[in-house]
């Protein structure tokens, strides 16, 4: 299978049980790296991001109290349980690889001019983050997926990012 992913920093289909699982997996894994409390999923959180994947417009769109992060895949395989498990694992390690471009660590407030080449390495282990809620549709006539994540309470908030973006432990 052949997968092109594009990540922004900012035909449905449901997500199934393995899906859900899959999300808090990875979240939870790369949450335990930086000593964050594991992630709850929200049923609500993941409707607002499928009525935004149903649309497959691939920008932010935050109209209350959440974070967000976008991907996208190209799978030349179309969209069975195992495709869209493995999109989501690969998106998910690909917000956690910016990792290695955040270097701030205990400033309360690092330079977001930059927030695009790690804003959703600092989502994903935002430790006052508690819940998330994923969602992908299928767009481009079966060729891509769009995945959505987002989170409550919302990470990337300035003045607190030295108690919430830990390094590795």
């Amino acid at each position: 299978m052949r997968i092109t992913l594009i990540l922004l920093a900012g035909a449905a289909t449901g997500m199934a049980a393995s899906l859900k699982r899959t999300v808090l997996k990875q979240h939870n894994r790369a949450r335990a790296l930086h000593g964050a409390a594991k992630l709850k999923w929200s049923n609500e959180l993941a409707g607002i991001a499928q009525s935004h994947t149903n649309t497959c417009v691939f920008s932010h769109k935050i109209d209350g109290d959440y974070g967000q992060n976008i991907g996208w895949a190209s799978a030349a395989s179309g969209g069975d349980d195992d495709a869209v498990n493995e999109m989501a694992d690969m998106i998910t390690d690909a917000w956690y690889g910016e990792v290695s471009k955040f270097t701030e660590y205990g400033a309360s407030t690092p330079n977001t001019a930059r927030l695009g080449e790690w804003g959703h390495f600092t989502q994903v282990v935002w430790n006052a983050t508690t819940e998330v809620g994923c969602a992908y549709s299928t767009c481009n006539a079966g060729a891509a997926h769009m995945f959505i994540c987002n989170y409550s309470p919302p990470g990337n908030v300035g003045g607190q990012y030295a108690v919430n973006v830990a390094p590795k432990v």
